[in-house]
Parts: structure tokens; sequence; C-alpha cells
């Protein structure tokens, strides 16, 4: 049996459904295409103004006023060597003066540009559509990545690998970030008690923060090597303090409440320990400078010391049968050594008693040797005379001379003089002063000896 056809009436219904889904398709992709000049069949204005320079600005891109959006790039042209640009504005009562102004600027670092527009003031009148806002009265183009052409070439590479890696280290760490986001409330508060305390003194001590910091910069110029070598050093330690993924140092910080004021008071018993080390070293800077200045003399002592040490042996065998002979001598003097040791006992009370008057002994020998220096032709050189005085006879007797005042146990130093301290000169003696007498020694002796 032979299916039955549709009606005209289904078929009618079925082609128009069709026709409108083609014509509903054909303006969704209609108003997809021109999404980016605005709503379909809406009224637009329209404004040019010539720049310098373009930079990255495509068309499509924003046109912004004080950082809101008020239309967007429609075209970018060339008129006469100029980059001229057609500014399709969104609202009808946007206004564009002719002292207004344009530049293009970048939207953020990816290199995304709008062009910002300063619409002017109302004194000078409102710009025509056929009007353009002259070259003169445009801006630069400000690209942000024109920035990173400051620095040299090593430079951007270091800082392009060290995107990356901040890009690599991030990932993963979306949940961290928003952490941060929701601490920011209980931060900000913090980060504006920051910021007052360095605008302190009307920001003199950050200036003065910063000065140091220039200037402790400038003391690493000529040492990026040195920098270098220790940045990878501190790789490497940090790769060490990570190891077993912190699990040795994480033990160590559990540790450290209770070590620290063990630490602490080590510390401070070394204090006395350190400040004696201190004082010792302070008193052996003397003798250490005495020692460098006498190492040179030592070094010499060293250097030339060989050659005479090698005629010690030498020496050494000729000086054997002497030595071998003392022996018998040293053993024969042993027995004599005590006698010597009691001799010398013995004598020690007597010399102690005629020690204070060494002074006169001394000058005794020595006027009897001035006396005995002088003879005559026949070899005589020394006659005793009998000079009998008044103290002979008086002293004899155990009385005392009147006529002397001199002390009889003169004590020691007295004794030179006291021979002529008599009240009457002693016959055949001067008068002069003793200190005047040519040899006060052979007077003091005259009375004894007499030399021919």
């Amino acid at each position: 049996m032979a299916s039955a056809k549709p009606k005209r009436g289904a078929r009618f219904r079925s082609g128009l459904i069709g026709v409108l889904i083609f014509v509903g398709a054909g303006f969704f992709l209609y108003v997809a295409l021109n999404a980016q000049k605005g709503l379909p069949f809406a009224q637009h204005e329209y404004r040019n103004a010539a720049v310098s320079d373009t930079g990255d600005l495509a068309i499509g891109n924003d046109v912004r006023i004080g950082q809101i959006r008020v239309g967007r790039v429609d075209d970018i042209t060339l008129v006469e060597g100029v980059p001229q640009v057609r500014m399709q504005l969104d609202d009808g009562d946007t206004k564009v003066y002719r002292d207004g102004s344009a530049a293009v600027t970048g939207r953020s670092g990816l290199g995304q540009q709008y062009l910002d527009l300063d619409s002017g003031t109302a004194g000078a009148g409102e710009l025509g559509e056929d009007e353009t806002l002259p070259e003169q009265r445009s801006r630069g183009a400000v690209q942000l990545l024109d920035l990173a052409k400051v620095f040299d070439p090593a430079t951007q590479d270091a800082t392009r690998s060290s995107l990356q890696q901040l890009g690599n280290g991030a990932a993963g760490h979306g949940q961290d970030l928003q952490d941060v986001a929701k601490a920011g409330p209980g931060i900000l508060p913090d980060l504006g008690t920051t910021a007052r305390s360095l605008t302190t003194n009307d920001g003199r001590d950050l200036t003065s923060m910063l000065t140091s910091l220039e200037s402790l910069s400038s003391r690493f110029e000529g040492r990026e090597q040195e920098i270098s070598s220790l940045v990878g050093q501190l790789d490497t330690t940090f790769a060490a303090i990570n190891a077993d993924r912190g699990q040795a140092l994480g033990g160590t910080l559990d540790i450290a409440p209770e070590a620290l004021p063990n630490t602490r008071k080590a510390l401070e018993d070394l204090q006395q320990p350190l400040a004696s080390t201190t004082s010792a070293m302070t008193q052996l800077q003397t003798g250490a400078r005495s020692l460098g200045d006498a190492t040179p003399d030592l070094r010499g002592v060293l250097v030339e010391g060989p050659q005479p040490l090698d005629k010690l042996p030498g020496v050494s065998e000729t000086a054997e049968p002497a030595l071998g002979s003392l022996t018998p001598a040293i053993a024969d003097a042993r027995p004599v050594a005590p006698k010597v040791t009691q001799a010398v006992d013995f004598a020690n009370v007597p010399l102690q008693v005629l020690a204070p008057y060494s002074p006169e002994i001394s000058q005794w020998f020595t006027s009897a040797s001035s006396a005995l220096s002088d003879g005559d032709a026949a070899g005589h050189h020394l006659r005793f005379t009998l000079l009998p005085r008044v103290e002979s006879f008086s002293g004899a007797a155990g009385l005392e001379d009147p006529l002397r005042t001199g002390d009889a146990y003169p004590a020691p130093g007295e004794t030179p003089g006291q021979a002529s301290q008599g009240i009457l000169p002693v016959p055949g003696e001067s008068n002069a002063r003793p200190e005047e007498q040519p040899d006060a020694g052979n007077s003091a002796a005259g009375g004894l000896l007499g030399g021919n």
C-alpha cells in the first residue's frame, strides 16, 4: 500500500518555517559579525582625530573619556602621511570640542590599546563630523611594553624568565590567591597604617631610607658576578633546606622554642669568658707585636745558624778529652763541696757585720797601697814611726780626751776625717777642710805608716 502524500497546506507550512529559520540564522549571523559596532540599526556619531603615533591601536578598540567607554575605533587611515582615527561614539549626547585631544594608551601590559579622548571645553565650539582634531593636539602613544626597552637584552631575558617562572609558580595556587583576596580587608588597614608611618615627618624618614638604599645599591656596582654566584649558592642552600620536603627544618622549628632560651643562657654565660678573652688578647697584643718585630732576627738566626752548627761536631770531638779529664777532678772535689758550704755559712755572720764598713775597709786598702807605692833607691818602701799623742795615754787609761770632739765609735761612713776633729790642730796636719786635702786616706793612715 503506497504511503499517503502530505497535503499541500502542510508542505507550505514546512517551507515557511524553513525560510523563517534561514532568515533568523542570517539575522543572528549579521548581529554577530557586527556586534563590535554596537547594536544593529542604532544611530552613532562619528568624529575624526589625527594622532602622531597609533602604536598597536586596532579597529574595534575602545574609545574612552576618563576611563569610561564612550565608543569604538571605527577606522584607521593615513591622510597625507598622518594617521587619522575615525571614532564611533555610542551616545549622541557625547560632545567633542575643537580644543580636545586624543592619545593612544595601553590598557594592560599584554599589548591591548585604547584611544584616550579629551573632549575639550564648550567655549572652543563643537567638533563637526567632517572636522578632525589636529595632530598638534594629539598626545604620543604610551606603550607599557616600551618600558622594557630601557633594560639591556640580558635583563629583558631574565625578566621574561622571571615572569614565566612566576606564572608557573602561581599555577595551582588559585585557592591561595583567593585566601589572600579574602584576607585583604583585614590587611588593608595595616597597609594604611604602614603608609601613614611612611609619610611621617613629611616623608623625610622614607626619603632618608631610599637615599640609604640608593647608597647601598651603588655599593653593589661591579659585583654583579659575585651576587649572581651568591644567588646560585642560595638556590643550593634552599634546596638543602627543602630536603625530605622540609621535615628536618620542621623538626628544628618544633624544638626551637625550648632550645632558644637555653641558647640565650649559654650566650650570656659566654660573655664573661669572652671578656676575659678580650683582655687576654689585649695583653697578648704587645707580645705578639714584639714577636713580629723579632721575627726577622729569628729568621736571620735560623738562616745563618746551620753554618756554625755544622762546626759543633768537630768542637765537641775536640772538647771530649778535656771533659773526660774533668770527670776525676769533679769526683775529687765532691767531698770538698760540703766543707766549702759550711765555711761560707760560718763566714756569713762576720760578713754581715763588716758589710756596712765596706767603704772604710776599701779606703784603708787604698791608703795602704798608696803608702807602699813610693820607695827610695835602696828599696825601702815602708818605715814605722811612733808618733805619741795625748789620746794614746788617755785612751790607754780609759779617759776621754777633752780636746777632741770626734766620735770614738763612728757609724759606717763617718770614719774618714775623725782623726782631725779635735779642738786643737794635730801637729803636722793641714788646716784645710777635708774636701780640700789631696788624699784624705793618706792622712788617716799617716799616724802609723810613712813612706820613704
